[in-house]
C-alpha cells in the first residue's frame, strides 16, 4: 500500500462540546494527511486559558454551544490580541447567521457534513494570516523607519525642504520652520519658490525658470549654491547656502530635497574680515609710504649734508697738504691716511644713500634708475645682464615707479645672494593700462614652497608692495631651471604718456 505523504502539523484549538464531532473532525484531517496538535475546549474559561498557554494556527468553533457560541469565541480571540483565523464548523447554520458571523470577524464557515472542505479552508486562512503578519511586520518596520527619518530630519541643524515638481512642499523640518517663520501646514498651501525663493541676493526678481530648486525638481539638476538668499514670512531676507538634490523614482524625477543653512553670521564675519584686511592694507600702504619717505629723507640728508661736509673736509685736507711742503714724513703719512679715509667715507655715504633711495629715480625717472641699477649689479656681481625697455622715459606716479624699482632691486638682490646664476634678463614694458616688469635668471631656482621655510620676507614684501597698488606678482621657478618674477601694475594712459 502506497504510503500517504504527511503535511505539516496543524496546531488546532477546537471549541466543541461534542467529543464525537471532535473525533470525526480529527479523523477527517488526519485522513487528508495532516499531522495534528489538537486541543478541545467548550467554555470561555478553557478557551481563554488555551490562548494564553500556547500558540495556535487556527481556531475551529461550533456555532452554538450550551453556554458558549461562535460570537463568544470571536470576542475572546479579539481580546487576546492574536491574529488567528477562526473557522466556524457547524452542523447547521442559516445564511443570515453565516453572513453575521463573517461580518463579526469569522474567516470562513464549513458544514459538518462537508468536512472535506475544511483542510483547504484551514490552509488558505493560515496562509492569509501569515501574509497579514508579514504586512504588519513590514508596516511596523516602515513606521519605525518613518519615525527614525522624522527624528533625523527634525534634529538636523540645517533647514530641510522636500518639494514636488510643481514647487509644492511635501516636508519641512523644525529648523526650516524656525528659519523661515512658516509652519509646514502654512507653506504647504503655497508655492515655495514664489513664497521664499523669488529674489536674488542683489534684490532683483528670480524667475522660476532660473531657480535652482525648481530645476532640480523638474530636470534632475542637482546643485550646491554657496551664496543665495531666502525670504522669511515677515518679508525679511537672510543669506543661505544650500544643496538641492533631485529625488528619482524608476528613472523619473519626482521632486527635490534641499538642505539649507543660515549664513548670516558667516557673512558678518566675512565682512569684518574684509574690513580688517582693508584696514591692514591701508596701514601697510601708509607704513610703506612712511618708510619710503623716511628713506628718501635720510638719503638726502646723507647726500646733501653729511656728504657735502665730508667733501668740504676733503678739500680742506688737500689744501692743508699743499701748505705744508716742509712737513715731517709722519705728518704727511697721516694727512694721506685721513684723506683716503674721507674719500672712502664719501663713497660709502653715496652707496648707502643710493641703496636707501636712488637719486636718479627722482631726478631722471624710472628708466634711467633701472638702467643704472642693472649696470651696477652686473659690474658688482659679474653676472651678465640683458636689459630691454619699451621706452627711454616713463611718466609714472611716484608710488608706481618706486614699487617697480623696489621689485627689481629685491629680485636682483635675491639673484646675487641665492641663485648662483650666470645670466639675468630684465624687461620693462608699458602695455595697455599696465606696466609689466619681468626679471628672469638661469640659476638654481627656488626650492619647493614646503622647503622654503618662513623667512621669505623679501618675496612677501614684493607681493605686498604690488598688491597695495592693485597689481599682481607671479613667481615661477623650478629647481635647476631658474626663476621668473613678473610684476604687473595698473596705470592710466595719462601716466604712461612720454
Amino acid at each position: 500500500m502506497e504510503q500517504q505523504l504527511m503535511l505539516p502539523a496543524l496546531r488546532i484549538l477546537h471549541v466543541e462540546d461534542s467529543a464525537d464531532d471532535a473525533d470525526l473532525l480529527c479523523l477527517e484531517l488526519e485522513a487528508a494527511g495532516y499531522g495534528l496538535h489538537y486541543r478541545r475546549v467548550d467554555t470561555a474559561a478553557e478557551m481563554r486559558s488555551a490562548l494564553a498557554d500556547e500558540r495556535w494556527d487556527v481556531v475551529l468553533s461550533d456555532f452554538n454551544l450550551p453556554a458558549f457560541n461562535a460570537y463568544d469565541a470571536l470576542r475572546l480571540l479579539r481580546e487576546s490580541g492574536q491574529d488567528i483565523p477562526l473557522i466556524v464548523v457547524s452542523g447547521f447554520i442559516g445564511e443570515m447567521d453565516a453572513v453575521a458571523l463573517m461580518k463579526a470577524g469569522a474567516n470562513d464557515y464549513v458544514m459538518k457534513g462537508n468536512l472535506a472542505r475544511l483542510g483547504p479552508a484551514i490552509e488558505r486562512e493560515i496562509k492569509e494570516a501569515a501574509q497579514r503578519a508579514q504586512r504588519r511586520e513590514a508596516d511596523r518596520a516602515l513606521a519605525a523607519n518613518r519615525r527614525l527619518l522624522e527624528n533625523i530630519t527634525q534634529s538636523l541643524g540645517e533647514g530641510l525642504l522636500v518639494l514636488d515638481t510643481d514647487s509644492r512642499l511635501l516636508l519641512m523640518n523644525a529648523e526650516a520652520e524656525r528659519l523661515l517663520g512658516w509652519t509646514q501646514a502654512e507653506l504647504a498651501q503655497r508655492s515655495v519658490h514664489d513664497t521664499v525663493h523669488h529674489q536674488r541676493p542683489d534684490g532683483s526678481p528670480l524667475p522660476r525658470s532660473q531657480c535652482s530648486l525648481f530645476r532640480a525638481a523638474c530636470n534632475g539638476e542637482g546643485c550646491h549654491v554657496e551664496d543665495d538668499v531666502l525670504v522669511r514670512k515677515d518679508g525679511t531676507v537672510f543669506p543661505v547656502t544650500y544643496v538641492a538634490s533631485p529625488i528619482v523614482e524608476d528613472g523619473r524625477v519626482v521632486g527635490t530635497v534641499t538642505a539649507f543653512r543660515d549664513i548670516t553670521e558667516r557673512k558678518r564675519a566675512e565682512c569684518e574680515l574684509q574690513e580688517s584686511r582693508r584696514q591692514l592694507q591701508e596701514l601697510s600702504a601708509f607704513l610703506q609710504q612712511v618708510r619710503e619717505d623716511e628713506r628718501t629723507r635720510i638719503a638726502r640728508e646723507l647726500h646733501d649734508e653729511l656728504g657735502q661736509a665730508l667733501t668740504a673736509l676733503r678739500i680742506d685736507l688737500i689744501w692743508l697738504d699743499r701748505r705744508l711742503p716742509q712737513r715731517e714724513q709722519q705728518v704727511g703719512d697721516k694727512l694721506a691716511a685721513m684723506l683716503s679715509l674721507v674719500e672712502k667715507t664719501v663713497d660709502s655715504i653715496r652707496r648707502i644713500s643710493e641703496d636707501l633711495r636712488p637719486g636718479m629715480l627722482d631726478d631722471l625717472g624710472l628708466a634711467a634708475a633701472i638702467e643704472h641699477h642693472v649696470a651696477k649689479f652686473a659690474d658688482q656681481t659679474g653676472i651678465a645682464c640683458a636689459l630691454a625697455m619699451s621706452r627711454d622715459h616713463y611718466e609714472l606716479d611716484d608710488r608706481t615707479a618706486t614699487t617697480l624699482f623696489r621689485v627689481l632691486q629685491e629680485s636682483l638682490t635675491n639673484v646675487a645672494r641665492h641663485a648662483q646664476a650666470s645670466k639675468v634678463t630684465v624687461q620693462l614694458q608699458d602695455l595697455p593700462n599696465e606696466m609689466l616688469l619681468i626679471v628672469k635668471d638661469d640659476g638654481r631656482g627656488l626650492p619647493p614652497p614646503a622647503e622654503r621655510g618662513k623667512k621669505t620676507y623679501g618675496l612677501l614684501g614684493m607681493h605686498e608692495r604690488v598688491k597695495l597698488l592693485g597689481g599682481s606678482l607671479d613667481i615661477s621657478s623650478e629647481p635647476g631651471k631658474g626663476t621668473r618674477i613678473e610684476a604687473s601694475l595698473p596705470v592710466n594712459s595719462l601716466e604712461k604718456q612720454a
